[in-house]
């Protein structure tokens, strides 16, 4: 039976099927499989060839659990300044690249049932930060310093010093419109949205553009339009047709247009206001019709 890790046409609906504490453990198992596979790659060797002998002006780089990747900061030619992203909100773990606490009674923890609305629930909110503390610097980090010290050949410095002495920047992919009010430092940024900008072609470039039957359905939303795309981490045919059938009735009902991107086929009849495709040029839809709804999934 193959791990969560090792799959590759996994369920992210069935990690509510556990428990948080489950979950903490599960994702830094995740980090380390995929620390220890993408060292091994011969585009990874090549990239740390290069990182030694060509002077980069920054290094910009997702900082989630690529911890593996330190090591490259330690060897670059002329320790260039470190601008680290985290593609989703506000991780447990920020405060280890730019200090401060948690702020467990009020933030939530990035799980769907973490929600400290009581004492009872903050209690458990507090545990769950505790628990990816703990997990963090005395099980993850030991391990990916063994594979960071093979990846680059030598002995580093701990991973904990290095992401809290050479990280310049922090940017989150978050808005304060949608998450807890916590303070940051000035170095760390939200830039949630970013994306969804302009597409400017490159001279001689073709850029692709939506169909016209895309055009034309959002010209017509007198009242605005919502797109649903979760991504390609969420596989609607796991999602199941009995709910894909209540999203439709739903969406029945609003008097907005929906653009949804849905990759399976469904034996329901679709609502005049839903438009359902396969694909579809999410940043620059985003970017032409100004009337769309923001929100979370």
């Amino acid at each position: 039976m193959q791990t969560y890790e090792e799959s590759e046409d996994y369920n992210p609906a069935e990690w509510e099927d556990h428990s948080v504490f489950y979950m903490v453990h599960l994702l830094y198992q995740w980090g380390i499989h995929a620390c220890n596979t993408v060292i091994k790659n011969k585009a990874a060797k090549e990239l740390l060839k290069m990182t030694k002998t060509v002077k980069f002006d920054v290094i910009v780089q997702d900082i989630t659990l690529t911890q593996c990747f330190y090591g490259l900061w330690e060897v670059a030619k002329g320790k260039p300044p470190i601008v680290g992203y985290v593609p989703f909100g506000p991780a447990p773990w920020l405060k280890d690249y730019v200090g401060g606490p948690s702020y467990p009674t009020v933030r939530p923890f990035p799980a769907s049932i973490a929600k400290p609305e009581s004492l009872w629930l903050r209690t458990w909110n507090a545990l769950y930060y505790i628990e990816d503390d703990l997990i963090r610097h005395y099980y993850f980090l030991p391990i990916i310093q063994r594979l960071t010290e093979k990846y680059v050949g030598h002995t580093i410095r701990p991973l904990h010093e290095i992401e809290k002495e050479r990280i310049n920047i922090v940017l989150i992919n978050s808005h304060p419109a949608f998450e807890p009010a916590i303070p940051l430092p000035p170095n760390t940024l939200e830039i949630a949205g970013l994306n969804a900008q302009a597409v400017l072609p490159i001279a001689g470039e073709v850029v692709v553009t939506y169909s016209e039957d895309v055009r034309i359905f959002l010209d017509g939303a007198k009242n605005g339009a919502i797109v649903i795309s979760l991504g390609t981490n969420v596989k609607w045919k796991d999602v199941g047709l009995h709910k894909i059938k209540t999203v439709i009735l739903a969406l029945s009902k609003l008097k907005q247009r929906v653009l949804w991107k849905l990759d399976i086929e469904v034996p329901f009849e679709i609502p005049d206001n839903v438009m359902v495709v396969k694909w579809m040029p999410q940043s620059e839809v985003l970017c032409t019709f100004s009337s769309f709804y923001v929100g979370e999934t």
